[in-house]
């Protein structure tokens, strides 16, 4: 089987171990390439240009046929020759190849939780999120600064974060405060201005028993937003900031959700709370 990691620095190997003769630069973009496609196989012509974008067609042409080339004799002597399908026009993975790849776990895992009937992810897809998340441990094909790259690279940053905000909200729901800070930890190193996790931090903060904490995760909030963005928090943010300082949203007894046991406390606004200060 043919292993690739794409996230952080580039890393391929075969039943034997690393593929230390897949040396050339362009061979990892071109196997990079088609991996992040992997359900697409792509024209000739367009892999020339993405990946010698500085050079002429026709030598953009025969520098690709020389990658794919080295490519294939590295992938063949590794025992992975059920992995590349290629034609006068197209080249691409086949769909049967004996594969692993850490972009095509997220994918996956990404697609299963997108496709949850319920907001509510059920423990083999919490699982397989997990499992996801833990392989972006840097980001993808990281020093890579091509066009094709960069925009891969938010693609599955967007993924990464998506699955993140899932996992907080099922740690929230099962009483899981602190996996589910954790998570929110990581997402804020991807994106420190993203919101939403600031309210799910404050929130688990809160049903955590940490009213503190979760008053200076809204500061946190509002520098974040300021720096990067030259914005305030959202008056629904500022809202659940006055509510906690105020005192007039606590942590109490009962679950949040009836399906199943849910967790010790939730976050329940006392009564008169919507009457303004």
């Amino acid at each position: 089987m043919l292993r690739v990691h794409l996230f952080g620095r580039f890393r391929a190997s075969g039943e034997a171990g690393p593929l230390t003769a897949l040396e050339r630069r362009k061979v990892h973009e071109l196997l990079g390439y088609l991996l992040l496609s992997w359900q697409r196989p792509a024209r000739r012509e367009v892999l020339a240009e993405q990946l010698w974008a500085t050079s002429d067609p026709l030598r953009c042409r025969k520098y690709l046929r020389q990658s794919l080339w080295r490519l294939r004799c590295v992938l063949d002597a590794a025992g992975c020759r059920d992995v590349l399908q290629a034609d006068q026009e197209w080249i691409g993975l086949r769909p049967d190849a004996s594969l692993w790849a850490d972009t095509l776990e997220l994918e996956r895992a990404y697609a299963r939780c997108a496709a949850a009937a319920s907001r509510e992810l059920a423990p083999d897809l919490v699982a397989a999120a997990e499992r996801a998340v833990d392989l972006c441990q840097a980001p993808l094909l990281d020093g890579w600064y091509t066009d094709w790259s960069l925009l891969a690279r938010e693609q599955y940053r967007a993924m990464h974060l998506a699955l993140l905000d899932r996992l907080m909200a099922a740690a929230e729901r099962a009483g899981r405060w602190e996996a589910g800070l954790a998570y929110g930890r990581r997402a804020l190193r991807e994106d420190p201005a993203g919101e939403r996790v600031h309210v799910r931090l404050m929130r688990l903060h809160l049903l955590s028993g940490d009213r503190s904490a979760a008053l200076r995760q809204f500061g946190l909030c509002g520098a974040a937003l300021e720096r990067e963005l030259g914005v305030a928090p959202a008056p629904e943010t500022r809202r659940l900031f006055e509510l906690i300082r105020d005192g007039r949203m606590v942590a109490a007894a009962g679950p949040l959700s009836a399906a199943g046991p849910g967790p010790e406390r939730a976050l329940v606004q006392l009564a008169g709370a919507g009457n303004g200060r």
